[in-house]
């Protein structure tokens, strides 16, 4: 066993130290028990590398190395003088002529350095792969019923996420991907932002949050039109600049400036106050107007605060320019024109660096560069079994009202595909009898805290199960485009929101 211990700790032991230089700058050290490892290019400016004397066997003679290692000086130095120096850039292009397998992701290697083609690549794809390819992980925030999921699926041209009008209706992070050939963005739907939560399943949901502000490029601040209060009150302590009421709540709100990335805030829903049947767009509302200007004194860097009505679908005007924005590296994207169609510009819409309306080029600066994270083809990392759980809960939101749909969960136990493209086996000249015979078998369990729940759920002779088992079903088709054979079970899991250890089995946790 000792010497097992030994081996483990001479292969992995890796102790790092924190120091603090003068006068403020942070400078993290690193002490290695091993080989020597050299580094023909210093780019990490404030780590420094130390290699310690060990009781272990090592294959290096500590006691050899120069006072220059001990002191932090000259890092990373390598011990030929005249070893050539390589950049990431050229890394990537010698990489991108040698690494050729199947499924892999082209690089998109910079435009300023020449692209690594083979002879057979057509024109095309040459273009793409010189191409400054940006890619941007965006998360979608805002408090619950502001319309997030809506957006999400007006953005993808595609219904991803469940959206009811019951307030917490998204529980996980959705991630939704639009790809095109000089972009991809990865936007991830986020619950909405609970200030207190009352039990472990919603502390669950803010650490999802917590996780996806932590991990994103670009934030999407999402609220609506009742968030900017009165703009003629003549109270200085009007309690209308709230920041819970403005829908981020103080806490984000110090998360998003601390972290210096783009922000860009959505207010949604401007057809609930437009002042005529027109358009929204048309003439903007002056209680729209008063939302932009108030959330421009709460976020005065914000690069753009857009009007949108995501109910309308991909089509609406706001979400035109929100992707026109998004997508702003492509080029026959015109941000500017998607911009105009929103009507006359309101004063506090966009940056005051800006001058105004953003060009592509600002607008595609604020999205980093770098290489597709997903396939082209990708559009989510959420399974097919998760989609039907969401779908069934989304139901469950609509049948049943006041606190019920908050204490149900729907967990798939069985998934049957195995006649799910039978049609598509049948239509290269088979019979017709086969046609229309592609099924999905589906059974899930509806899980409540208490028996009293179970009864409302069940009904009167098990009409409500049945009523909600025949709408669910319509909604599994539509999404999968098949029949669907769906099985609904309602069991009691008692305190099931308040247990951290089934929030952990049902992936809340």
């Amino acid at each position: 066993m000792r010497m097992m211990c030994t081996t483990i700790l001479h292969v992995f032991t890796l102790v790092a130290l924190t120091t603090l230089s003068a006068p403020t700058a942070a400078t993290t050290t690193f002490a290695f028990i091993g080989t020597h490892v050299s580094h023909s290019d210093n780019k990490h400016k404030d780590e420094a590398l130390y290699y310690l004397q060990s009781s272990l066997p090592s294959t290096i003679d500590c006691n050899r190395l120069s006072k220059s290692y001990l002191s932090g000086k000259d890092k990373y130095r390598s011990d030929d003088e005249d070893a050539p120096k390589i950049t990431q850039n050229e890394l990537l292009l010698e990489l991108e002529s040698k690494l050729d397998y199947d499924g892999r992701i082209s690089s998109k290697v910079l435009s300023s350095q020449p692209a690594i083609t083979s002879d057979d690549d057509n024109n095309e794809n040459s273009e793409i792969s010189s191409t400054q390819h940006r890619c941007a992980l965006v998360t979608i925030l805002g408090l619950p019923n502001m319309g997030k999921s809506t957006l999400l699926n007006a953005l993808l041209s595609d219904d991803l996420a469940i959206a009811t009008s019951r307030p917490q209706t998204t529980r996980h992070a959705i991630l939704g991907v639009m790809t095109t050939d000089y972009s991809q963005i990865c936007l991830t739907d986020t619950p909405g932002i609970i200030g207190n939560p009352a039990y472990r399943l919603q502390e669950g949901m803010m650490d999802v949050v917590n996780g996806a502000v932590r991990d994103c490029d670009v934030f999407l601040v999402v609220t609506d039109v009742y968030s900017g209060g009165k703009m003629d009150s003549d109270d200085d302590n009007d309690d209308d600049n709230s920041l819970e009421k403005m829908g981020i709540g103080e806490d984000m709100l110090m998360k998003l400036k601390q972290s210096q990335r783009p922000v860009i805030v959505v207010v949604n829903k401007v057809d609930l106050v437009a002042d005529t049947d027109e358009s929204a767009y048309t003439n903007t509302p002056v209680k729209a107007i008063q939302t932009i200007q108030k959330w421009r004194s709460v976020l005065p860097d914000a690069f753009a605060i857009i009007p949108t009505c995501a109910a309308n679908g991909p089509d609406d005007q706001g979400v035109v320019a929100l992707r026109s924005i998004l997508l702003a590296n492509d080029p026959d994207v015109n941000v500017g024109a998607a911009i105009r169609n929103l009507g006359r510009p309101v004063v506090g819409m966009f940056a005051a660096n800006l001058g105004g309306m953003p060009t592509n080029e600002e607008a595609k600066a604020i999205l980093p560069l770098g290489p597709p994270l997903y396939h082209a083809d990708f559009f989510t990392d959420r399974t097919d079994r998760f989609c039907a759980s969401e779908l069934i809960r989304e139901t469950l939101f609509e049948s049943f009202k006041k606190e019920l749909p908050y204490c149900t969960e729907v967990r798939i136990e069985t998934f049957d595909e195995s006649k799910r493209y039978l049609d598509e086996e049948s239509s290269d000249g088979g019979s017709n009898k086969t046609k229309n015979k592609s099924m999905i078998r589906i059974g899930a369990v509806i899980l409540v805290e208490r028996d009293s729940q179970k009864g409302i759920v069940v009904g009167k002779g098990g009409q409500k199960i049945k009523d909600v088992g025949v709408d669910a079903r319509r909604k599994l088709q539509a999404f999968f485009g098949v029949k669907i054979f769906l099985d609904l079970r309602v069991k009691v899991d008692k305190n099931w929101r308040d247990n951290k250890d089934k929030l952990k089995q049902y992936g809340y946790m």
